[in-house]
């Protein structure tokens, strides 16, 4: 009998995408290791299959709709630039959620607390902002903050990718990569942990949209699709140019 007749079928499903790790081959933390990387993958070959045209056969475009396209994966959607207000971030609904596991517990806990931490050097819109962001995560893709990710990874990602969303990371912003990392204490540049936060927080919404040439003077924003993580003074700019391009649309 060939070797290969003794391979699980279990194995050979799983390997071929046909189902989740069986819980005997691998352990839990590999599972849910090897369960995000395969969602990290599908978002990019997704993304690496999207239809592009060729620069020279794309036609151009008005300023208004690329304004408010672009305006569209800032918020999440023509509709929530429709509803864009300038009201500052709350607290409201920001308590932690109560979770069964333990060890999922003390995790969110531990990148609550650091988040905490770094924030209060910040305005308090932005330290509602990161809450927000890690409760977002939690909800829609727990294991990009679970463990085996250390907290302080997971805490230096989302307040990159916060800060990044609202024009605050970097030079002239609220801190640099280096002093993040420093703060935290972690291996990487945090703009190496907010790739994958980013991309579960953005999901389907396009990766590359075009900043239009009339707000130059607002920072490239790293595009989330949710208006609740940027603060007021941001989403007044976007109001802005929301209003200006629709009075052209309008004619």
């Amino acid at each position: 009998m060939n070797d290969t007749e003794y391979i699980d079928t279990e194995y050979i499903d799983y390997v071929e995408g046909l189902a989740t790790p069986p819980e005997h081959l691998v352990c839990s933390e590999c599972a849910q290791l090897l369960t995000r990387t395969n969602l990290i993958l599908e978002r990019l070959e997704a993304e690496l299959t999207r239809p592009r045209w060729p620069e020279s056969a794309t036609p151009s475009r008005p300023d208004h709709e690329v304004a408010l396209d672009w305006l569209a994966a800032l918020c999440g959607g023509h509709e929530a630039v429709t509803a864009l207000d300038a009201a500052p971030l709350t607290e409201d609904a920001l308590d932690l959620p109560i979770v069964e596991d333990a060890a999922g517990r003390t995790q969110l806990e531990a990148v609550a607390a650091l988040l905490d931490e770094v924030a209060a050097d910040f305005p308090v819109e932005v330290a509602f902002a990161l809450r927000r962001a890690l409760l977002r995560l939690w909800e829609i893709d727990p294991l990009v903050v679970d463990r085996p990710t250390p907290p302080a990874q997971v805490a230096a990602g989302i307040v990159w990718t916060v800060l990044g969303a609202n024009g605050l990371a970097g030079p002239g912003g609220l801190v640099t990569a280096t002093a993040l990392k420093e703060r935290l204490g972690v291996k990487k540049m945090p703009s190496a942990y907010g790739k994958q936060l980013a991309a579960a927080l953005r999901g389907f919404w396009p990766w590359q949209t075009q900043r239009p040439w009339g707000l130059r003077d607002l920072p490239d924003l790293e595009p989330l699709g949710y208006p609740d993580l940027l603060v007021s003074s941001v989403r007044r700019r976007l109001i802005r140019l929301r209003d200006q391009a629709c009075l052209v649309q309008d004619g």
